[in-house]
């Protein structure tokens, strides 16, 4: 019986301390970096879907840090939503009151 490589991958504990990790090296989004846009990542993803390939599921080389919007658009199929998104080449100001 063959299962989907990611069954359990994706609740297993070794993938969330793998994700965590990835996401400490890599903690920007690399599809908005992609586009020339900054934001935080809070996921990783596959870049090919390992459906039944199991050493494809832990090659770091097929993994992407993604924000949420990205997120949902890559896995679900959900158009992106940026509401008026920060070019990488801009000059953010602290603003104090």
């Amino acid at each position: 019986v063959k299962d989907r490589a990611s069954k359990k991958g994706y609740k297993d504990k070794v993938w969330k301390a793998a994700e965590a990790k990835y996401l400490t090296e890599v903690p920007l989004c690399e599809d908005c970096a992609r586009r020339g846009y900054v934001s935080v990542a809070l996921a990783v993803i596959h870049k090919n879907d390992p459906i039944l390939d199991r050493v494809l599921f832990w090659d770091r080389n097929n993994w992407l840090s993604v924000c949420e919007p990205c997120h949902a658009r890559k896995t679900q199929n959900k158009p992106i939503q940026v509401l008026e998104p920060i070019s990488a080449n801009s000059v953010l100001y602290v603003v104090e009151d």
